[in-house]
């Protein structure tokens, strides 16, 4: 918008030629360029607003009059640069401050140069209409606006011919005219040739492919009839002869190329004018909607289809309790399922029983043990819970009180004969089916693969303890020299402290402390006992949090006198602060030393002349880092893989079940282990175990 007048060099100027006539009209005659500067303003318009042509030139139109509407004025501008057209009553005000009421009309006009166009205002002060006036025009204005603004196609039909067709049949004595209409369906052809259009709104020429309105005004609605719906127009002229206010029903209707649409079509009878004068018709197009019910019925029987022949076992439930259950913890305020059931346990199966199933596929009857649908249709889902398996289904609830997403569980089930069994439990309760109220639910029977992993662990264990076993046999020398050097410091103080007993006066502060050299070798002794009890025992897994540096320490510490058997040095880097693992302390102890005992051993065998080990620890992300690094020949490329393979070994007489007892110990503790070049010049062993926060989540 300008704030005030441009200068008139500026201003495009309209054709004086074309303008002079316009200076004798009766009524306002504005012109404006594209951006709405006025350009022409003719005599009627000085004197209905009271400024000459040469005070407005180059002026904001709407700003200069201060135009008021319902609408805001920009809203109806836009409205006419889409439609090139708007009528309506603006508020004005003129030069000496009156408000006006002008009946204003706007069109797009081209200028003489065919290129540039102008907006040409129509104006007419209707301030002192009466007001019956007033609303007579404002009725017509809003029908007109209504009728042509509506996104549904509306028609303004001539309906005098087919009432004087009807009347015909009267005076002939026909009275059933549904059986008539039903026998002679020449008339309803004939009816339908003879009903015009009047009127119709842009909508409907968008929708049944007109050029515009004058081309459809004025012709008869035959071509957009098909046969298939001339019983709908039956039902229309039926529906005028009882007197009904209005028909509504789906029909389908032709476009003028031919093209069939779906439609809901409306038919109302103005007031006094039941079966004759002009109706109105309203079309809306239900194309679409048809078309996507009609596909939304072949995905639901391909969905049944495919929920049917699925071998997974699939359930649907009716969880609007589970939900409900759900809307009531919010409104109190609860968002901490765990906290809650923590609080509340019996609403776990309060819970259960809010999910109810409804439907169930073939393979869902045969997991749970039922002979037909009937057996499991209208159950509640508490009855395939049993204790056991509460745990798994607390995590779902939890997970499906904070998110609609997908999630799935181990659990244990039972069967309609209460038999118990591991599944998998997969729930999907997305914000489609949750809208629903239903939930889809998947149970896959796991019970081979849980026994497979329970026979493969305890295969796992009974190699692990063949392998410490086997370690504590290469060890033999290293253990009696580890439990002689305690016993020999017992025997000589010992021998000691029966010396000093002999003396004519003994010295007991001498004895006390050969005493307690003596407890403390024996506990020396005690420890390395139970050490060698722990790597030999054949036990459980257990696994608590504990930290790595301790762990590795105790494994030096073990390994000692090999290590100064074979000359070998040692240097440790273990970091200050490290998060404790969650791990069986037996058992990654006798990883490290196997790595370190084959690090010894592989030196030796090599003969290599300083011979350096050295063990590192660290944290990367959420895991704790062991490294095992030597001064040896290293591990060729090609087999840094296959040496965790079984009975994969370069030794001689070596079985080639460490390593990889390694990796089952340390991928079972949800860490890796890894083989490569070290800097020191020989290999490097890498092993990975997540921290103790970060395996509880995992």
């Amino acid at each position: 918008m300008l704030e005030g007048p441009i200068p008139l060099s500026e201003l495009q100027r309209p054709d004086a030629a074309a303008t002079a006539l316009l200076d004798h009209a009766p009524q306002s005659v504005v012109l404006c360029d594209r951006t709405w500067r006025i350009a022409y303003w003719n005599r009627a318009s000085e004197t209905l607003y009271g400024w000459t042509s040469a005070q407005v030139l180059g002026q904001e139109l709407n700003t200069l009059l201060q135009s008021r509407h319902p609408q805001p004025v920009q809203a109806l501008q836009q409205t006419f640069s889409t439609h090139r057209a708007w009528d309506g009553d603006l508020e004005r005000t003129t030069a000496s401050g009156n408000t006006l009421t002008v009946e204003t009309t706007w069109a797009m006009v081209p200028a003489a140069d065919g290129q540039s166009e102008w907006i040409i205002e129509y104006g007419r002060d209707i301030t002192a209409l009466s007001d019956a006036e007033i609303s007579v025009r404002t009725l017509t204005h809003q029908y007109t606006n209504v009728f042509q603004a509506m996104a549904a196609s509306f028609w303004e039909l001539d309906f005098t011919e087919v009432r004087q067709m009807i009347g015909g049949l009267l005076q002939s004595g026909v009275t059933d005219f549904a059986a008539y209409f039903q026998n002679h369906p020449e008339f309803i052809d004939e009816a339908i040739a003879r009903t015009t259009i009047l009127d119709v709104n842009d909508a409907t020429v968008r929708l049944f492919g007109g050029k515009d309105r004058d081309g459809m005004i004025g012709r008869n609605i035959s071509p957009f009839w098909p046969q298939e719906s001339r019983t709908i127009y039956a039902r229309s002229l039926l529906a005028a002869l009882r007197r009904e206010p209005n028909l509504q029903t789906e029909t389908r209707l032709s476009t003028l190329d031919g093209q069939l649409i779906d439609a809901l079509f409306t038919v109302c009878w103005p007031e006094g004018h039941h079966g004759r004068g002009s109706v109105l018709v309203g079309v809306i197009d239900l194309t679409d909607r048809v078309k996507a019910e009609e596909e939304l019925r072949q995905s639901e029987l391909r969905f049944r289809d495919l929920f049917q022949a699925m071998s997974t076992a699939l359930f649907q439930l009716d969880t609007a309790g589970l939900l409900g259950f759900y809307d009531d913890l919010h409104a109190r305020g609860i968002t901490d399922m765990g906290a809650h059931l923590d609080d509340h346990p019996e609403d776990l199966r309060r819970a259960m029983e809010g999910c109810l199933i409804v439907e169930v596929n073939t393979a869902a009857l045969k997991i749970l043990g039922a002979e037909t649908a009937e057996d499991l249709i209208g159950q509640t889902v508490s009855r395939f819970w049993p204790a056991s398996g509460e745990e798994a289904f607390r995590a779902v609830l939890q997970h499906s009180f904070a998110s609609a997403t997908p999630f799935e569980v181990r659990a244990r089930n039972c069967r309609l004969d209460g038999s118990e069994f591991d599944t998998m439990f997969l729930v999907n309760a997305s914000p489609i089916l949750r809208a629903r109220k239903m939930t889809l639910v998947g149970l896959v029977d796991i019970t081979d693969e849980v026994e497979a992993k329970s026979a493969l662990q305890k295969l796992q264990a009974e190699f692990a303890h063949a392998s410490r076993l086997s370690v504590l046999g290469e060890l033999a020398a290293s253990i009696a020299h580890e439990v002689n050097q305690p016993l020999a410091a017992i025997a000589a103080n010992g021998s000691a402290a029966g010396r000093w007993l002999k003396r004519p006066d003994p010295d007991l502060e001498e004895l006390m402390a050969i005493n307690e050299a003596m407890v403390c070798d024996a506990r020396r002794a005690a420890d390395i006992v139970s050490r060698i009890r722990s790597m030999a025992t054949k036990r459980e897994t257990q696994q608590f949090a504990a930290p790595i540096n301790r762990i590795i320490e105790e494994a030096l510490v073990f390994l000692a006198h090999e290590l100064q058997a074979h000359g070998t040095n040692t240097r440790t880097a273990l970091k200050d602060g490290l998060p404790d693992v969650l791990v069986d302390r037996v058992q990654i102890q006798q990883v490290v030393v196997n790595l370190i005992l084959n690090a010894v051993q592989e030196l030796a065998r090599k003969n290599i002349p300083f011979p350096l080990i050295e063990v590192t620890t660290s944290q990367v992300d959420n895991r704790v880092v062991i490294r095992v690094e030597d001064t040896g020949a290293g591990i060729p490329a090609e087999m840094r893989e296959r040496i965790f393979e079984s009975f994969y070994t370069t030794k001689q007489t070596g079985l080639g079940i460490g390593l990889s007892i390694c990796r089952n110990i340390v991928e079972g503790h949800g860490g890796r282990i890894l083989a490569d070049g070290s800097p020191l010049g020989g290999a490097r062993f890498q092993v990975e175990l997540p921290v103790a926060s970060a395996a509880v989540q995992t």
